[in-house]
């Protein structure tokens, strides 16, 4: 698989799993991936972007991009980051 060149919409996405799982939404591990068009190795490691941003786990490193996309979106609701994530 190439490199993914990773938009904001993608962050979104992973910042939504990072936060609350699979269990409020009705796609997998593997549909997201699929979604994103990334294998699941790279979602498990943007979602540790994100855990790293947060302070969580060993990763000390994390893209810009997740960085921007936590501090602009971290703090809405659920229903609102879903919204975002899955539905525009």
């Amino acid at each position: 698989m190439a490199n993914h060149n990773w938009i904001e919409k993608d962050d979104i996405i992973v910042l939504y799993i990072t936060k609350y799982g699979y269990k409020n939404i009705s796609y997998s591990k593997s549909d997201i991936a699929k979604m994103i068009d990334i294998s699941e190795g790279s979602l498990s490691y943007r979602i540790g972007n994100f855990k790293a941003i947060q302070g969580i786990g060993n990763a000390t490193n994390y893209a810009k991009l997740s960085k921007i996309v936590f501090d602009k979106y971290d703090k809405l609701p659920e229903v609102e980051l879903k919204n975002l994530a899955f539905y525009n």
